[in-house]
């Protein structure tokens, strides 16, 4: 089951009032269409189109007027009340940010569209108010407590709430077979279907009817030659639904959506400066920031495709700085060409909007094209030669930063698409030597840059000169927004950053041996001396103990695979993370650094990082599925515990049963007995998902080969780049139980009163089942593990900025306030952090080496069982030590020597074992690729202005901060 609570990137003003007014039309339409069958056809009724889904505003208040004239208020649902008040709530919020945005200078086509917002949001109180307005005195509750059982609003909810009876103006007393009809199901009753007019309601029992005018005791007849109500919109989507503002209405909707998406990028990349900072001043891994950045980017590119849906047309970056700059009057051109050149408040709203950022893309890319051969035009490179990495920011003019931002950004762009350009050469190359052109899988891998390969894409194929490609309609507001994380990274880290509130705020860079942008990435490579590999040392050694393996055991078959999968993801991550080897002297930045596209980029350096982590470790984890001696040694520890051969507890194995919980036991459930057959049957579980090809299937980068793991795992980084950054699309049977999105998706979760005991309890989704059985696992009653998860839920209830709602009958709803984009990224960055370099290290261990250690083991075991002459090791190995090929493969005579001698208790056997276990392993920390874990890591809270400059003053030598306005 995934997740129910949804991700609301801040407050997106055009689709909340979206959302809000298209299932407000449909429901004055359908309830129109319904009032007019139920009168007599003399009736007078507005003369307002009643079979198409747009509506103009004095029709939609002519419509309101006409269901008021023949409704009581108190008939009217709550629910379509407090839509109504949501929806005056929402276009008031969009007419007030729009009408504080706009100037003297803004279009007059722009100040046309926010008048007519300001009309729309006056229509809409003239149709509340014609509807009866909220009657507080009726209601203990608000508005909105009435709408939210109904949420998210679908066209099927909507229905509920349409009113289709209108008793009083029908005949006196309703037949049998009226009776009868009023059961019909939705296939016979059209819109009526499904709803029963008489409701729980504030208010009901009171002497008024629908009919308001009471000159006549005799009501009239409807006519019944009209036949059965018609749904006239069964056909239409609930989006289709929608008011008519003319164009002015089309361009104020473009406006907020503009105004929304851009919000957007602004909160994102004050969040992203603030995460490189702690990179650079305070040890973040740069990991977790690339990991946040890509999460940051689908956020952006997701809510991009939903704010610009309606605007198919005008989905570019171009159309919607042109846009913003309407509103806001200057001119979205270069400052040179412009009459407003060195205007400071220009520069900065430039800078604001992310246009700096923009015009240097566009820039590189006609300067690209111009040559055609990988160099820049002499007039560019008059611009952009000499670049000085190491240039003081801080004693420089705003002017001289922009400067020296923009010859970086259109260096770095020429390095990234000669890399992508020489890559693409070379496979070109291979594929023209064969027939049909064709290359491998492994070939297509190397055609990227580790970490940034859709972009590097992106850029190649807009500055490759052809006629068909419209530059401005090809850069989105997701690319602009990306290359400005890119660009931010190396300034933050170079103590410049571009705060909205306080401007330009500089401080000094940290110091060499703190920070560089390789820092993270060349421990994870090449580790700590010998006492701690690298992933390079580790890769490439169980390599050579799975060669060894199967020179040894020739029933080995898949060793071979296994690799040739090690040694090309090896590969792609030690010729490609962290270097650009095909540049050369041919680098822009060749006279400070050849390497200058990583060794000048932290964001690179970061999304690299992240996915050669995400690689290695799916890379293992499809290993342990096949090759079993890790499940085997855990198995094995576990019995060693809880019979009494083990006097104290080992670090690193009590780590990996936490850490893996269900991908050594099945559910997570550790057997206290019969471990011989506990193991068995979790070896035969492992066998039938890959039979069935159950689990995940990955292609680790720079393989170019699908995986088949069947090994379960809990990996943060690893789930969010399975699910393109989305961890709101990561089901409940996936996320990591210590995860503190887990813990605030059972906040989330519905808790329900019981009617007979009175006491609360949350709904059985798949998350609290998985919850109640950990907990239950760890010795817990059922009743006292309900009361744990309940108790969670309250504490974080302050956090999660819930509000508790007493809904009508017994259950209890908790409906989440919005969480701002930040706070969401704030979330996941613990688990995250967690993950990479915290307490719960998935990605931070280095597997293959533990692997090659768990390997070694198990040589050491045979060997002294081989010596000791072990009657079980005998049974399933010859003289020499090797296991009979005649009889079955050497994996599965390993696992079944060790399952018989679980079960036979064979003392002998588990006393080596037990003195093998404590001599090979100790602690987590001996496994790890950084120089040490973070434990505790929890969620920051937020800094005070205060705090955030004394730490900012902390990392200068003898100077203070400098804001620059």
């Amino acid at each position: 089951m995934t997740i129910t609570m949804t991700m609301t990137p801040g407050p997106c003003l055009y689709a909340t009032y979206k959302r809000q007014i298209r299932p407000l039309v449909y429901w004055v339409l359908q309830t129109s269409n319904a009032l007019v069958w139920s009168l007599p056809s003399d009736t007078d009724v507005p003369r307002v189109p009643l079979d198409g889904p747009r509506i103009s505003l004095s029709g939609l208040v002519a419509l309101s007027k006409f269901i008021g004239s023949h409704v009581d208020p108190g008939d009217v649902p709550a629910a379509v009340l407090g839509l109504f008040h949501s929806a005056i709530g929402s276009v008031t919020a969009s007419h007030d940010t729009l009408q504080r945005l706009a100037t003297k200078k803004t279009h007059p086509d722009v100040e046309n569209g926010i008048a007519s917002l300001e009309r729309l949001g006056e229509v809409l109180r003239e149709c509340y108010n014609a509807l009866g307005r909220w009657d507080w005195a009726l209601h203990d509750h608000t508005p909105l407590a009435s709408l939210a059982p109904y949420l998210p609003l679908t066209k099927e909810k909507v229905d509920r709430l349409v009113i289709r009876e209108f008793v009083a103006l029908d005949l006196p007393e309703a037949s049998e077979a009226d009776q009868d009809s009023e059961q019909e199901t939705p296939q016979q009753a059209g819109p009526r279907v499904g709803h029963q007019r008489k409701q729980a309601r504030p208010g009901k029992g009171k002497k008024g009817r629908r009919r308001k005018d009471k000159e006549s005791s005799k009501p009239k007849a409807r006519d019944t030659t009209k036949g059965p109500l018609e749904d006239v919109f069964k056909k239409e989507l609930l989006d289709s639904f929608d008011v008519n503002l003319n164009q002015d209405g089309m361009t104020t909707g473009y406006i907020i959506a503009a105004y929304d998406l851009l919000k957007v990028c602004f909160d994102f990349r004050a969040y992203l400066q603030d995460v490189w900072y702690e990179v650079a001043y305070e040890g973040l891994n740069s990991a977790v920031a690339g990991a946040l950045s890509n999460t940051a980017l689908t956020v952006v590119q997701s809510f991009e495709d939903v704010v610009l849906a309606d605007f198919p047309d005008k989905n570019s970056y171009h159309s919607v700085m042109n846009t913003m700059s309407s509103v806001l009057g200057f001119d979205a051109e270069p400052e040179d060409t412009g009459a407003n050149k060195g205007d400071a408040h220009l520069t900065d709203a430039k800078e604001m909007f992310l246009l700096h950022t923009y015009h240097d893309l566009l820039d590189f890319i006609t300067d690209y094209r111009k040559n055609g051969n990988g160099r820049p035009t002499k007039r560019m490179m008059k611009e952009i030669n000499n670049w000085n990495p190491d240039f003081d920011l801080r004693r420089a003019t705003i002017e001289e930063r922009l400067k020296w931002r923009r010859a970086y950004t259109i260096n770095w762009l020429y390095d990234l698409v000669n890399v992508m350009s020489h890559r693409m050469a070379q496979v070109n190359v291979l594929s023209e030597k064969r027939v049909g052109n064709w290359i491998t899988r492994k070939e297509a891998q190397s055609q990227r840059v580790l970490g940034l390969t859709t972009f590097a894409t992106l850029i190649f194929v807009l500055v490759t000169p052809k006629v068909d490609v419209d530059v401005h309609e090809r850069i989105l507001p997701h690319h602009v927004f990306q290359l400005q994380c890119i660009v931010d990274s190396l300034a933050v880290t170079k103590g410049w950053t571009c705060d909205l509130l306080k401007g330009h705020v500089l401080i000094a860079p940290p110091p060499a041996d703190r920070f560089r942008p390789m820092r993270d990435a060349d421990l994870f490579l090449h580790g700590i001396g010998e006492a701690r590999p690298g992933f390079l040392n580790g890769f490439e050694r169980l390599e050579v103990v799975l060669a060894l393996e199967a020179t040894l055991s020739p029933t080995m078959k898949k060793n071979a695979h296994f690799q040739a999968i090690l040694g090309s993801v090896r590969g792609i991550c030690s010729q490609f993370l962290g270097k650009s080897p095909a540049l050369g002297d041919r680098s822009r930045f060749f006279t400070t650094d050849s390497n200058g596209l990583w060794h000048y980029s932290p964001y690179l350096c970061g999304v690299g990082l992240a996915e050669a982590l995400d690689a290695q470790f799916i890379t293992i984890l499809y290993i342990w599925g096949h090759n079993f001696e890790p499940v085997l040694l855990m198995h094995l520890y576990n019995m060693l515990r809880q019979e009494g051969y083990l006097e104290k507890p080992i670090d690193l194995l009590e780590s990996l049963q936490r850490l893996f919980p269900t991908g050594f036991f099945p559910n997570g459930e550790i057997p206290i007995s019969d471990h011989g057959n506990a193991l068995a049957n979790f070896l035969a579980s492992l066998e039938t998902k890959e039979m069935k090809k159950e689990g995940s299937w990955r292609t680790p980068s720079g393989s170019g080969e699908p995986c088949h793991v069947t090994i379960p795992y809990e990996s943060t980084l690893v789930l969010l780049r399975e699910r393109a950054w989305n961890i709101y699309q990561v089901p409940d049977d996936q996320v990591a139980l210590s995860s503190l999105v887990a813990k605030l998706r059972i906040a989330q979760t519905e808790q329900i009163i019981d009617h007979v005991t009175g006491k609360r309890r949350l709904k059985e989704t798949t998350l609290v089942k998985r919850a109640k059985a950990a907990l239950l696992a760890e010795g817990l009653a059922e009743g006292l593990a309900e009361e744990k998860l309940l108790a969670m839920a309250d504490a974080l209830e302050e956090f999660d900025g819930m509000q508790e709602q007493q809904a009508e009958g017994s259950a209890v709803h908790k409906t989440p306030q919005d969480i701002t984009n930040c706070e969401w990224l704030d979330i996941i960055k613990v688990d995250i952090m967690a993950d990479v370099d915290g307490d719960h290290p998935l990605c931070g261990l280095n597997l293959a080496r533990l692997t090659c250690r768990m390997m070694d083991t198990f040589v050491y075991i045979q060997r002294e069982l081989r010596r000791l002459g072990n009657k079980t090791f005998l049974e399933y190995c010859d003289d020499r030590g090797e296991y009979d090929d005649s009889r079955f493969a050497a994996a599965d005579a390993r696992a079944i020597m060790v399952s018989m001698a679980m079960v036979n208790k064979d003392e002998e056997f588990l006393v080596v074992v037990a003195i093998a276990l404590t001599e090979a392993f100790a602690s987590l920390s001996d496994f790890i690729y950084w120089d040490k874990l973070k434990f505790g890591t929890g969620r920051s809270s937020p800094q005070t202005g205060d705090e955030a400059t004394a730490d900012a003053s902390a990392s200068t030598v003898d100077e203070d901060v400098v804001s620059v306005d």
